[in-house]
Formats: C-alpha cells, sequence, structure tokens
C-alpha cells in the first residue's frame, strides 16, 4: 500500500448501514494516504435519479472526512464492476462491506464480498466495524493486526502487505500458522505416537515456532509482531480464526490462491471459509503468479548442516560446508546409521557406535584457528532411509542449505544405482549443495 497518489482507493456502495461502515473505512485510508477515493454503486438496471441522489448523499455525508471522493454508478453485477474499476483505475484496495452469514444461497452463490475477493486482482478489505480503523487512522490507537501465516509465496504476499500498512500507522502483529501434526512429525523425522486430535508435540512445536518466527522477522522486523503456532487435525480456518479474536485484533489478514470452480471443491480455500466465518474484518491479498517468496538472496548463511558418510574414506564435503557459512554462523555434521526399524538392536552397542560416530564427525571438524566465529554441531541419527534422515534432521535444524557429498559423477551409472544425493535432491525442501568426489 505504497503512497502513490494516482492510485485510488476503491468502495463499493449499496447504501446499507453496513456499506456505511465500509465508506467510511475508505474515506479514512484515503484521507491517510493523500489518495483519491472512488466510489461505485453498481446496479444491473439504468441507474434511476433515486440512486444517483443516493450516491450524492454519501458522498456529502463523507465529506468532512477531508477525502478527495469522486462517485458514479455503473451498469453490471457489484463484483464484475469492482475488479473491473480496480483495473481501469489501477486501484491499491478495493473496500466492501460484509453481512456474514445469511441466506443458505450464498453458500453456493457466494457474496459480493467472497466473489470480489476471491478474483480481485488487488487486496480486498472486507469491513465488519470500521471504529478501529477510524481510530488508527486519526492517530489514536495502534490496529490490531493478525495475520494467517505459512511457508508460502501466499502468505508472503498477506505479510508484505501488512508491512506496507505499517507505514501509514502504529500496528501491533500477530502472525499464526495452524499445521497438520502428522505431516510435521513426518517431516521433522519424529516418531513418537501422536495423539489423535492433539497438538503439536512439545519438540515439535519450538520447531516450528522458530521457522515461523525467522520468517516473519524477515518480512516484518521484531517490532510488535508476535508469533503463535497451533496444531489441528481439521481445516485451518476455524483455528486461525479463534487465535485472532483470541488475540482481540482488528483485522485478519490472509493470502488468497484465489481457487474457483472444480479446484476449489478439490482444494478448498482458508480465506473464502475466513470471510465467511470470521466475526471481524478481514483483508484477503492475492498472489500473482510470478510472485517470489521472501527473498532467499537477503538471508545469511547461519546454518550449514553436511551430511558425511563414515563409512567412506573421505569427509570432502565438509570443508565446503565450512567454507558457505557466515561468521557467527553453525555447522551441524550428520551422520546416519542405516538401521532397520523393526531390528532389535542391543541398546549398549547402539549407544557405543554413536558415542564413535560422534567423536569420527568431530575429527572432521576444522580447528578452531581455521574455522573462527564458526561452531560446529554433530549428530548422529538411526534410520533405515538415509535421505529421509537427511531431509528430517536439516528440518529440525532449520538448514540454510544441506551440502552433501556424491559417490559418483553424474551420468549413467547413478541414474541406474540410485544414490543418497539424488534422493535428498528430489526431497529437500531445503537448498541442497551436492559436492562431487575430488578427481585425483
Amino acid at each position: 500500500m505504497k503512497n502513490t497518489n494516482s492510485q485510488p482507493i476503491l468502495c463499493g456502495t449499496d447504501f446499507s448501514e453496513n456499506a456505511k461502515q465500509a465508506t467510511n473505512v475508505a474515506a479514512a485510508l484515503a484521507k491517510r494516504l493523500s489518495a483519491p477515493l472512488r466510489l461505485v454503486h453498481a446496479s444491473e438496471i439504468p441507474a434511476s435519479p433515486v440512486i444517483q441522489e443516493h450516491l450524492h448523499d454519501e458522498v456529502r455525508r463523507l465529506h468532512d472526512t477531508g477525502a478527495d471522493i469522486t462517485a458514479e454508478v455503473i451498469e453490471g453485477s457489484a463484483s464484475e464492476v469492482l475488479m473491473q474499476t480496480a483495473l481501469q483505475h489501477a486501484a491499491r484496495l478495493i473496500v466492501v462491506s460484509s453481512l456474514g452469514k445469511s441466506a443458505p444461497t450464498r453458500w453456493l452463490l457466494g457474496s459480493v464480498a467472497e466473489r470480489t475477493a476471491e478474483s480481485s486482482p488487488v487486496p480486498t478489505l472486507v469491513v465488519r466495524e470500521a471504529a478501529p480503523f477510524e481510530a488508527w487512522a486519526r492517530g489514536e490507537r495502534a490496529l490490531k493486526v493478525f495475520v494467517g501465516a505459512d511457508f508460502t509465496a501466499s502468505s508472503d504476499a498477506a505479510m508484505r502487505w501488512v508491512a506496507e500498512l505499517r507505514e501509514l500507522g502504529p500496528i501491533e502483529v500477530v502472525a499464526g500458522y495452524v499445521d497438520w501434526p502428522p505431516e510435521e512429525a513426518a517431516r521433522l523425522g519424529i516418531f513418537r505416537p501422536l495423539q489423535w486430535g492433539g497438538g503439536n508435540l512439545p519438540e515439535m512445536q519450538l520447531i516450528l515456532e522458530r521457522d515461523l518466527q525467522e520468517k516473519v522477522t524477515r518480512l516484518l522486523g521484531n517490532d510488535h509482531v508476535s508469533v503463535q503456532v497451533g496444531g489441528n487435525w481439521g481445516r485451518s480456518a476455524h483455528p486461525l480464526i479463534g487465535m485472532a479474536v483470541e488475540s482481540q485484533s482488528d483485522l485478519l489478514v490472509v493470502g488468497s490462491h484465489q481457487r474457483t470452480g472444480f479446484d476449489w471443491v478439490r482444494k478448498g480455500s482458508v480465506s473464502r471459509d475466513i470471510l465467511i466465518n470470521a466475526p471481524i474484518s478481514v483483508a484477503c491479498v492475492p498472489t500473482a503468479p510470478a510472485s517470489r517468496m521472501a527473498g532467499p538472496h537477503m538471508r545469511k548463511c547461519l546454518r550449514v548442516l553436511v551430511a558425511v558418510d563414515l563409512d567412506e574414506p573421505h569427509g570432502f564435503a565438509a570443508a565446503y560446508g565450512y567454507s558457505i557459512v557466515n561468521p557467527g554462523g553453525t555447522v551441524r555434521l550428520v551422520y546416519n546409521i542405516p538401521r532397520i526399524r523393526q531390528q532389535p538392536t542391543d541398546k549398549l552397542e547402539s549407544a557405543q557406535l554413536v558415542g564413535a560416530s560422534e567423536a569420527k564427525l568431530r575429527m572432521l571438524a576444522p580447528e578452531k584457528a581455521d574455522a573462527p566465529d564458526i561452531t560446529t554441531e554433530v549428530e548422529v541419527t538411526e534410520n533405515r532411509e538415509t535421505a529421509e534422515a537427511i531431509c528430517a534432521a536439516a528440518e529440525r535444524f532449520g538448514a540454510d542449505i544441506i551440502c552433501i557429498g556424491s559417490h559418483t559423477r553424474p551420468g549413467f551409472s547413478a541414474k541406474v544405482l540410485g544414490s543418497v544425493a539424488l534422493a535428498v535432491l528430489q526431497t529437500s525442501r531445503r537448498p541442497v549443495l551436492v559436492v562431487w568426489p575430488p578427481t585425483r
């Protein structure tokens, strides 16, 4: 929501009391931005003198706000008129009101607010109460914003919009993430039993909070920002709404994939569920097809995981791991003992093997003088699938990059025989540096 005066705020009105809440907010934002406000009434039939008079009355009512207002009646359905007008005038924001749940037909046809938010090329603010926005625009209080967060480009778009909103006035932000515990446990390589319908295991909770905090900090900083993470075995919309209400937020912001038709039926829409059920105002921020995620080029490389195979007479990948980590960072050397999970093992023998492996890993670390300000950690895992163990260890560590050595150079043999490095490349969610073996 950058301050570009030529970009108007667009507000749709049907002259109802709910619509007046939306026009009040639109006028307050327009005044705060020194931006023009376009007030639009959509009519399926040619505008009558009565409609025109209603529109003029609304302009006169908003005159004291000091906003620069233009108003017009446009023939067509409300959502289509708003979207076309937004494109025509390069609007920065669409503001509409919502009645919330009503007749059963709305579940099939949707409200104007939902149809607009699901298709709009610009963010859509659905207003349910104007007072918090008006007080914030007058500089009387901070706006409390809850943003639905995850680790996708859609979430990044929502947080970037919140960052722009902060330029207009003080905002207190809570970023909330709702995960599905079975998926997160598998990703992190945590095989302890989960309680059906329960939340995250403590170690999962700590890792998710760490990762979310790091992402939010990159996009929003630390000032007046907090994070909340909760595990849920169902859809995430209702838990997110609960978090927003509990934090007494004035506005719930979500990214929107803008799914329609069969795609919406198949995958569902968190943003639509929130629009339908949230008792507070909602902003839906669209994700452009080419939207980039939180810039990896801006991140320091502070956590490098080096996957080591102690069964081979080399440790050439470790040196590369230390060469790319930033000062003050950590290199974690990881070795997996390829056990068969069902095979019973002697606990003492297993502990001795792990201890011996940890000692071998430490021998690969350079001297302190060679790697100043770099911390070395070691981890030994036991998993029959080494690639799975490496990827899970990287998730638990929060690695900025995985560094792994390959036994063979790329070619026919690697394709036929496969390799751990190839499996990690195919499955890891994190960047991977593959180090080919020395030629001599």
